[in-house]
């Protein structure tokens, strides 16, 4: 693995990067049709100005412009395109950040933890650590603050690793292709690394055992339509509540 000063920036190469991630999820589970492409000229609504509200440079604004993203739902949820996490889809977030419907700070909270750069932006969108203790009064999220204990401890802490970004979307593949990643239809997706699935013990490997059936990972015997119509057969008869009723599974 090269060393950290050894990687060097491309913004072609990081769209080409997700580009290609995104198409190879379409091979799996992923609908082709929920990728959303850029017009010539990039997304109207990711502009400096737009960006800036968010604390981030040009340059951000130049990669968030060019970058494919996934349609979200009505409810503004999309398809998992790796575990327990969606892409963030900025040119929708722009949309509603430039017509006053979403706040910088509330947006960056979702994207990004602790003291991020400016050069450097969250691809991801998540909200985690909602605290509800009544449903009909208001909340307040609370957050960690990962240097506020144990100081002397912080350098290790935050070592983490680090790759360059085409080799990181090779390494998801890899998960996807050795099925430790595990789709459970074209919306969700599930991993080994997480055991605690209550009533549904044994569902990643029953997944496993229809996708190995079926083909996965070699793309001239695997028929994505017929494996996602057999895993929902399968969850029907034996892990019913993991079914989404409303799902379409035609592109």
């Amino acid at each position: 693995m090269p060393e950290l000063y050894d990687i060097t920036y491309s913004r072609e190469e990081c769209i080409a990067a997700v580009r290609g991630y995104y198409q190879f999820l379409t091979t799996l589970y992923l609908k082709e049709s929920v990728i959303l492409e850029p017009p010539e000229g990039g997304w109207p609504s990711i502009t400096p100005n737009a960006i800036q509200q968010l604390g981030k440079t040009d340059e951000v604004a130049s990669l968030l412009r060019y970058l494919p993203y996934i349609r979200s739902n009505r409810c503004g949820d999309g398809p998992q395109t790796f575990p327990f996490s969606d892409f963030a889809n900025w040119e929708e977030i722009c949309a509603s950040l430039n017509k006053g419907r979403l706040h910088p700070e509330g947006i960056k909270i979702c994207s990004e933890e602790d003291n991020v750069p400016p050069h450097v932006i969250g691809l991801t969108s998540e909200c985690n650590g909602d605290i509800q203790h009544d449903p009909d009064a208001p909340c307040e999220r609370v957050w960690d603050d990962p240097y506020e204990y144990a100081p002397m401890e912080a350098e290790w802490r935050a070592e983490g690793a680090y790759w360059a970004i085409p080799d990181f979307f090779e390494i998801l593949k890899d998960q996807f292709r050795r099925l430790l990643f595990v789709p459970i239809n074209t919306l969700i997706v599930k991993d080994v690394y997480n055991s605690q699935y209550g009533d549904s013990a044994g569902i990643i490997e029953f997944l496993q055992g229809i996708y190995r059936e079926h083909g996965w990972p070699d793309l001239e015997h695997y028929n994505k339509l017929e494996c996602l119509k057999a895993i929902r057969k399968g969850l029907m008869e034996k892990y019913p509540g993991h079914v989404d009723s409303n799902e379409d599974l035609n592109e």
